[in-house]
């Protein structure tokens, strides 16, 4: 790979170093969570009144706590197609499908899934059509 050179190096910018850009880290896993809101009225459910932004956030400060950040990607998404099973969480390259998950399932999410390479059999998705 090559790298840019930088005419101006700035003391903020920490992705410098000898006036080169540095590469990204690039995440071994990606955590998603359905983040999806709809309008009161629709008719079908979805994540976000479901705790959705706070599991985000616990699984954010999980993997901080835990210094997986450079392996780690935590992302909110739109709807994951699971809206009866919300809130819905995805762990990739894994491809395994969590469904109503809450604050106190991360850690344990974390544990199993990132650093043990296991599902939580309690929380995985059951075989049903995407939505």
């Amino acid at each position: 790979m090559r790298l840019i050179p930088v005419a101006d190096k700035s003391p903020c910018d920490l992705s410098l170093k000898n006036n080169r850009i540095q590469p990204m880290p690039k995440p071994q896993f990606q955590i998603l969570v359905c983040c999806n809101e709809r309008p009161p009225d629709a008719t079908k459910p979805c994540c976000a009144p479901r705790g959705a932004m706070d599991v985000y956030r616990r699984f954010k400060d999980s993997v901080r706590r835990k210094g997986l950040r450079d392996q780690v990607m935590t992302v909110r998404t739109g709807c994951l197609k699971h809206c009866n099973q919300g809130t819905t969480v995805c762990i990739w390259p894994h491809n395994l499908w969590y469904s109503q998950v809450t604050v106190d399932d991360v850690d344990e999410i974390v544990e199993r899934s990132l650093e043990e390479g296991a599902a939580v059999e309690r929380l995985l998705m059951p075989d049903v059509p995407w939505q």
